[in-house]
């Protein structure tokens, strides 16, 4: 299935498209989307649609360059947790280790990797199952948007010692060198910022440990409880999970998360053998095991944060779930 990608990545793209003389309206007709699937930050959406987005962006604007324009005014901080633990990790190397382990929550398509060679380090990006030959504005938004990151580490006016892409030359390449104030280099194994080895032990000196060690804990707790599993079903978990705090999630509430009509989702998780109560079901199970273990959360706040009106719901659920009550697991488990 498609790999997956949070809506909170395309953060101010209709409003770049207008600004670049396009209609977003009819760009999303184009590609038979509708604009509401844009309408929650918290929601997700295939990869291979932003892609296509921006694809079709470049071309109804007349922008060659769109995708690395729009990753050039983007403000990464729009991503949520996993850049500011990335922004409050100590050190440049720590933050692209967590970069490299947390990116999957953000983007199924995306992955990082770091190589030392001798005094070079390349901090490679690569992007799969875009169902594009060539995603060349989505390279161009992702490498200018991990730009960005870097200059909010690093300082404003860092730039690296070479740019590599693994998209072959357009015909002019002045903006790439503006935008990255270094040599550019296209038709590359992946698409890679080059960096002296030393850059990697830099302090960051605006990191905040108090929330780095916070976040961090989170975005540990959604890796453990997302399984490891088809992409498209994980998306449908994580979006059960970030709406259950809102009360009970529904059906067309999650469709509308992951880009898909009620209809589709139901069809999809059928495929997998799965129901719509089934998965909310073993969602909550999973995050009320969890969160019992943390004695901060009381019994009435778990059922708050697991959608439950009454504390009563959560503990009929909970003993038909474990055998057990919610107290007794927690008197059991809990450090």
């Amino acid at each position: 299935m498609r790999p997956m990608i949070s809506v909170a990545a395309t953060t101010g793209l209709l409003e770049a498209i207008t600004k670049a003389g396009g209609n977003p309206g009819r760009i999303l007709h184009t590609l038979g989307l509708d604009r509401a699937v844009f309408s929650n930050s918290e929601g997700f959406i295939a990869s291979s649609i932003v892609a296509r987005i921006l694809e079709e962006a470049a071309r109804a604007t007349g922008d060659v360059c769109f995708g690395l324009h729009f990753g050039e005014h983007y403000n990464p901080k729009n991503l949520g947790p996993l850049i500011y633990v990335v922004l409050n990790s100590s050190t440049i190397a720590v933050g692209l280790t967590n970069a490299e382990r947390y990116l999957m929550i953000h983007n199924g398509a995306a992955r990082m990797f770091l190589a030392v060679e001798n005094e070079r380090a390349y901090i490679r990006h690569r992007l799969v199952d875009l169902e594009i030959e060539v995603p060349r504005q989505h390279n161009e938004y992702s490498m200018a948007v991990a730009l960005n990151t870097f200059r909010m580490m690093a300082g404003s006016q860092w730039a690296p010692q070479e740019v590599q892409f693994a998209h072959e030359a357009p015909p002019q390449t002045s903006e790439h060198l503006r935008v990255f104030g270094a040599p550019v280099l296209f038709g590359c194994e992946t698409n890679a910022f080059v960096v002296d080895r030393e850059f990697l032990e830099r302090q960051v000196p605006a990191a905040d440990q108090r929330l780095y060690g916070i976040l961090k804990q989170y975005l540990d707790r959604v890796l453990k409880e997302m399984p490891r599993e088809d992409e498209m079903l994980a998306a449908i978990r994580r979006a059960t999970a970030e709406s259950m705090r809102d009360g009970v999630p529904r059906l067309e509430q999650l469709a509308k998360k992951v880009a898909m009509s009620p209809r589709t989702l139901e069809r999809r998780m059928k495929e997998h053998g799965i129901s719509f109560k089934k998965l909310l079901d073993d969602t909550r199970r999973r995050f009320a095991l969890n969160y019992l273990k943390d004695r901060k959360h009381t019994l009435t706040d778990i059922a708050f944060l697991l959608g439950y009106s009454e504390l009563s719901a959560f503990n009929r659920a909970f003993k038909r779930w474990t055998g057990r009550t919610p107290m007794d697991y927690r008197r059991k488990t809990a450090k």
